[in-house]
């Protein structure tokens, strides 16, 4: 299977990666309260970071491929055919 492939036909895959990302984010953010957790907050913030930037791109080729394949929102794909 291509990348290319495994990004069209697994978008949940981005999303659960972007919000997985979320969460490890907002937990880093909270770990920055107290002195004694502010490393763990770094690298939970880090982290957590990356993975909402690998959703993102993942979402991002998603729907670059998909408006690829099917044309831009309210466009019609290309070769159909119009009924007037």
């Amino acid at each position: 299977m291509s990348v290319r492939s495994f990004v069209r036909e697994f978008p949940v895959v981005h999303l659960a990666i972007g919000v997985v990302g979320n969460v490890i984010f907002f937990v880093g953010s909270v770990l920055f309260i107290w002195s004694w957790s502010e490393q763990i907050a770094v690298w939970l913030f880090i982290v957590g970071s990356f993975g909402m930037m690998l959703g993102a791109i993942g979402q991002a080729f998603y729907i670059h491929e998909r408006h690829r394949l099917n044309g831009a929102p309210g466009e019609r794909p290309a070769g159909v055919a119009t009924r007037n």
